[in-house]
């Protein structure tokens, strides 16, 4: 999980960067394209001073455009060498895989602790992203966590958060409560990441508290450990005056799949001011799957933004028991938005609805082969003599164009 784009490497490192780099090939580093997994070794203090001091050289843009791969896959592993440049050497695939690696090295876990209190914030994240997969011990990381600097706290807590470090977790709890509300924040977040209901309270406490940072981050958390107990608590956020924070409610309470969440989300859904809370609600309304949404989510295939209708329409296809189409969502089947139309396709094949039979016939026509798709799939659901006709017809007529 924890690694970094060779071409973006590449970019931040420099032709004499990356032939430093080839130099220092440690001989505990496999050069195999095959090496790959848990096992992986990892970057020793040498590779980590190459990385660091380039990024904190280089341009911001390049620098955060790494600091967010970091932690993703990359394309470097293909067997053989099939779809590598010629040029690319063993050794420089092998100090780029380190780099994913988890890091051991007693030297370089000193180094990455001392760039936590960078000015540099991009180069800071990326000394917390690798400390997070590091050796470093507990104790260490719950030091840190009690570090008079707030820069030093607040990057302790997101390395805490990416190792999904179980032992620090009673020392991010405290961190909710910082006087510095970034490092509240990222406290909750590397909560989220360690998904223990145990933080449960602890986040409540947090999303009542008076900062808006940390009770969004303490919203997300909760939906991250998906306690359906805690919807009544995040559900008067729906109301609040950050759209931002009613938006990560309305998402939140799908995750957290509590029945008590419906009739609010269909409220939002229905009267937010404000898009985002609206889409949000409509997705969570298809989580929940209530049959008793069909209204309201039908109304919105028409509102008056295109995500919501969007989210909306795709909702419909996700309710249970819902035998009868919506004639918004009929409607979205002749839609100029391509994207609504497959959407609504989708739902209708979905209901099966047989009074929408002809509108799906339309669609054996439509440009798009997975419109057309949808389409025969509905008709066949449908199974009346008429819908069952027109889906074989409609099958050929697919796989001709196709």
């Amino acid at each position: 999980m924890r690694a970094i784009p060779v071409l973006l490497a590449s970019a931040v490192l420099g032709a004499g960067a990356i032939g430093a780099a080839v130099t220092l090939d440690s001989p505990s580093i496999a050069a195999s394209p095959h090496f790959d997994g848990p096992q992986r070794p990892g970057p020793d203090s040498g590779r980590v001073a190459i990385l660091l001091d380039a990024l904190g050289k280089t341009d911001p843009v390049v620098c955060e455009l790494i600091g967010d791969q970091l932690g993703n896959f990359w394309n470097g592993g293909e067997r053989g060498g099939v779809g590598r440049l010629a040029a690319t050497t063993p050794a420089l695939r092998a100090a780029k895989d380190s780099v994913s690696g988890r890091v051991t090295d007693s030297r370089a876990i000193d180094r990455l602790v001392a760039e936590l209190s960078a000015t540099n914030t991009c180069v800071r994240r990326v000394a917390s992203k690798l400390l997070g997969n590091s050796a470093i011990v507990p104790e260490r990381l719950r030091t840190l966590l009690r570090d008079p600097s707030p820069i030093v706290r607040e990057a302790a807590a997101h390395a805490a958060g990416i190792g999904e470090t179980h032992d620090v977790l009673g020392a991010l709890e405290s961190a909710l409560e910082d006087r510095v509300p970034a490092v509240g924040a990222m406290a909750a977040w590397a909560i989220g990441e360690i998904e223990d209901r145990a933080s449960v309270p602890a986040l409540v406490r947090a999303m009542h508290g008076s900062d808006s940072r940390i009770r969004l981050a303490a919203i997300w958390a909760l939906g991250q450990i998906e306690d359906a107990h805690v919807a009544p608590e995040v559900i008067p956020a729906l109301r609040d005056a950050d759209p931002t924070i009613r938006a990560m409610a309305a998402d939140v309470l799908g995750d957290l799949k509590s029945p008590a969440a419906v009739a609010p989300l269909e409220r939002s859904l229905s009267s937010d001011p404000d898009a985002r809370v609206r889409a949000a609600a409509a997705e969570s309304l298809g989580d929940l799957s209530a049959a008793s949404s069909a209204t309201v989510l039908g109304r919105a295939v028409g509102d008056a933004n295109i995500e919501v209708r969007h989210a909306a329409a795709v909702a419909l296809g996700e309710l249970e028991d819902l035998h009868t189409a919506p004639a918004a969502l009929v409607a979205a089947l002749q839609s100029s938005d391509s994207e609504l139309r497959e959407h609504a396709a989708r739902s209708v094949a979905e209901i099966a609805d047989p009074a929408t039979t002809p509108a799906l016939i339309n669609l054996l026509g439509d440009a798009s082969r997975e419109i057309r798709q949808h389409a025969v799939e509905a008709l066949g659901e449908i199974g009346t003599p008429a819908a069952v006709k027109r889906s074989a017809r409609g099958r050929k007529r697919t796989s001709v164009r196709a």
